[in-house]
């Protein structure tokens, strides 16, 4: 172009001389008819290339053609918390989906959609590439613990060049930086750590749907309200996962359920331990009225203790499902370390409950009754504090396995994921669990 305007400019300086030599040899010697009309067509030609010049676009010596990106990357500082890109060679991306694990379509067709197209919107090779007859595929990868470290600020989206033109000039979508939003990419890491353990999560209500069915006979109307009410609401949450929906109001409400929960926990540690203390009721001749008063009173120990066991374990449900959220809370931590500092206060009950037993039934004899009589009196009021005991000692060993499955959760939003989106006229129609990983 520089040539060119060099060429116009050339051309315009040699026909102005020719002119001025003109009419100054016509005024010199007396211009011809046929000399005048040639300055005017000179004069014309060069009012048209005035014209051009003027219209011609003005260029940089550097400029050089836009690109679309090929990847799309947000980062905090130097590291990268998550990156996108369209996969080139799909013949390896195919294979390596045999081994993934397909996430369900209703994640689909709901928020991972919603969240996944404003990354195609992002990036116009992808879009472009989508767009095309034949299904694209899009790795997307989220370094969790970057996330984790991340408090939503900070956050910014880069879009990069595909390999070749790492020095070439891109064109950068106006709404790049709607990537950079930490509770979208939270909430992306979140469906991905659920569908991991959701398979946990369900086994782990069922389980305690069995209890309660067993206990019901058992407990207290009021009681009995707030363990089913509790259980309804978490298999309502439990659906709603299953789809990738994860609203806020509905975390609030779990965070209520365990509020109630532990109010219930700390009634019946209060009540186990007042019924614990409590003396027998004592005969003047035999131990027929101490026999029957230490049984009804482990009895009830038994299955007040079987009921801690089952709010206990409901509670640790409840937070499980709490785990998976979108919440980087700094609550959730502590929260979790008061629910093992309650369980382990729990356990010194068994202490109590032992010494219970053992006191009542040393009160269990009688200068007129046999040793028989006695030894097996003693025997059945041990038995029926064996109950309490083994329900406290399997509730404990199951909310022992629950935290384990917590602390995993908490692993898992630490790891790299990768994803792998099958996408179509610039949707995602299928997305694929390839790996969480180290590395």
């Amino acid at each position: 172009m520089e040539v060119l305007i060099a060429s116009l400019l050339s051309l315009v300086v040699g026909v102005g001389l020719a002119i001025t030599w003109m009419k100054r040899n016509a005024i010199s010697k007396g211009a011809t008819t046929g000399d005048k009309q040639a300055i005017r067509a000179l004069e014309q030609q060069i009012l048209v290339r005035k014209k051009i010049e003027a219209s011609a676009p003005v260029l940089e010596a550097d400029s050089v053609p836009h690109i679309a990106p090929a990847q799309v990357v947000v980062t905090r500082g130097d590291r990268e918390v998550m990156s996108m890109m369209v996969l080139t060679d799909t013949d390896t991306a195919t294979k390596h989906l045999q081994r993934a694990t397909k996430l369900p379509e209703q994640a689909i067709s709901g928020p991972l959609r919603s969240l996944i197209e404003p990354l195609l919107q992002a990036a116009p090779s992808v879009g472009t590439a989508a767009m095309a007859n034949s299904g694209k595929l899009m790795e997307v990868v989220i370094n969790g613990q970057m996330l984790a470290a991340s408090d939503g600020n900070g956050l910014r989206a880069i879009a990069k060049a595909g390999k070749g033109f790492e020095h070439a000039k891109l064109y950068e979508p106006s709404n790049l930086q709607n990537v950079a939003n930490a509770a979208v990419i939270w909430q992306l890491a979140s469906i991905v750590v659920a569908q991991k353990h959701l398979a946990d999560i369900s086994a782990s209500l069922k389980r305690v749907e069995s209890k309660v069915e067993d206990l019901q006979s058992m407990l207290e109307e009021k009681r009995f309200a707030v363990i089913r009410s509790a259980m309804n609401y978490l298999d309502v949450a439990r659906k709603a996962i299953e789809s990738g929906e994860f609203l806020e109001r509905t975390r609030n409400e779990m965070e209520r359920v365990d509020i109630e929960l532990d109010r219930a926990g700390m009634t019946l540690v209060e009540q186990i331990r007042r019924i614990a203390g409590k003396g027998l009721e004592r005969d003047t001749v035999g131990c027929e009225g101490e026999y029957k008063s230490a049984s009804d009173k482990h009895q009830e120990l038994s299955r007040l203790a079987g009921v801690l066991a089952l709010c206990n374990e409901v509670r640790l449900v409840n937070w499980y499902i709490c785990s998976v959220y979108p919440d980087n809370s700094k609550m959730l931590t502590p929260r979790l370390e008061q629910i093992s500092k309650r369980l382990s206060e729990d356990k010194l009950l068994q202490e109590l409950l032992l010494k219970s037993v053992k006191d009542d039934c040393e009160l269990i004899t009688a200068d007129f009754t046999s040793e028989e009589t006695i030894s097996l009196r003693r025997s059945k009021v041990k038995n029926v504090a064996n109950e309490g005991q083994l329900a406290l000692n399997e509730g404990f060993k199951r909310c022992g396995e629950i935290l384990i499955k917590l602390e995993k959760v908490r692993a898992d939003r630490q790891e790299i994921i990768r994803l792998v989106v099958e996408t179509r006229d610039g949707a995602p129609t299928a997305a694929y669990l390839v790996g969480v990983g180290t590395s």
